[in-house]
This record gives C-alpha cells, sequence and structure tokens, in this order.
C-alpha cells in the first residue's frame, strides 16, 4: 500500500474504532447498571441503604439520558450466577476490538506523518542535485507501508479485557453481587 493509502486507511481505523467502542462502552455500561437494578430487587437485608442509594442513582441517569433509551432497553442483562451471557460478553470484547483498531490507526497515522516528512526531507536534497534528482512522484513510488493488523495491538486487545472482566468480577463479589 501507498504511504497515501496509509494515511486514509489510518483515518478509517481511527474512525471505524470510535464507532466501535463508544456504543459497545454505552451498552456495557448500562447493562451493568441493569445488572445491579436486578439484583438489587432480589436480595434484601442490611445493604438496603447502598441498594436504595444506587438505585435513585440509577434511576437519575436514566431520567437524565432520554437520548440513550435504545441502549437502556436493548442493552442484555447479564446474569453472572447463571447461563452463559453470550450478547454481554460480546459488546464487552467489542469496546476492546475498537480501542485496538483506533490504536493501530494511530499508529498507522504516526507512520504516514513520519513518512511525509522524510519525502519532503529526501525531496529538499534531491532538488540540491538539479536535474538528476528524482522526483516527489519516484519517491512516492518507491515507499510501500506494510499492513498493521488489530491482532498485534497485544495490550488493549487482549490483556485489558482479562485485567477489567477479573477486577470486576471481585469488585461484584467483594459487594456481594455475585454469588
Amino acid at each position: 500500500m501507498t504511504y497515501q493509502q496509509a494515511g486514509r486507511v489510518a483515518i478509517v481505523k481511527r474512525i471505524a474504532g470510535w464507532i466501535i467502542f463508544i456504543p459497545a462502552l454505552i451498552s456495557t455500561l448500562i447493562s451493568l447498571m441493569l445488572f445491579l437494578e436486578k439484583s438489587r430487587e432480589q436480595r434484601e437485608g442490611i445493604n438496603a441503604v447502598m441498594q436504595d442509594f444506587s438505585h435513585i442513582m440509577i434511576d437519575m441517569i436514566r431520567f437524565n439520558t432520554p437520548f440513550l433509551n435504545g441502549f437502556w432497553s436493548r442493552s442484555p442483562v447479564p446474569d453472572f450466577s447463571h447461563g452463559t451471557n453470550f450478547s454481554f460478553w460480546l459488546i464487552y470484547i467489542l469496546i476492546f476490538v475498537g480501542l485496538a483498531l483506533q490504536a493501530s490507526g494511530a499508529r498507522m497515522w504516526r507512520q504516514y506523518q513520519h513518512l511525509k516528512e522524510g519525502i519532503e526531507d529526501q525531496l529538499i536534497l534531491e532538488n540540491s542535485r538539479g536535474a538528476e534528482g528524482r522526483s516527489r512522484q519516484q519517491l512516492e513510488e518507491k515507499l510501500i507501508v506494510p499492513r498493521h493488523t488489530i491482532f498485534l495491538q497485544i495490550f488493549p486487545l487482549y490483556i485489558l479485557p482479562l485485567l477489567i472482566a477479573t477486577g470486576g468480577y471481585f469488585i461484584l463479589k467483594l459487594l456481594g453481587f455475585i454469588a
């Protein structure tokens, strides 16, 4: 791929990453709030004050975000005690796919900028040679930019989801939401 194509692909990857990341994050957060609301209804006892506080906060968030009604009605409610929660985990993984896509696009953009500056610098040197110097088009034709796959983004795609899921499990277990 030429370096101009790499610049366009980098922009598309970054935009696609944000388009995937933001709705997946919103849906996952709403799913977790719905889970907390659902588990509040099933539990009674000493945690009543904390449960009432969380209920009020969730209702306030829902009331003040009418533009997210589609998420509030369609986000899957996980059940961590039973079931596989496939749709919840799929949306959760999409958060990190979006992050990896955005990171891959950012890396390609940095390489594109570096190559563009390098061509400008080389063009100055070639112009100093006079008629025997190469043109911008000849310099650009020599450049081939390797493709960057999102699967090489090790931390955002593989490690971060496991760290957050493990931390979330321990927090929910500590607070008594998971039996």
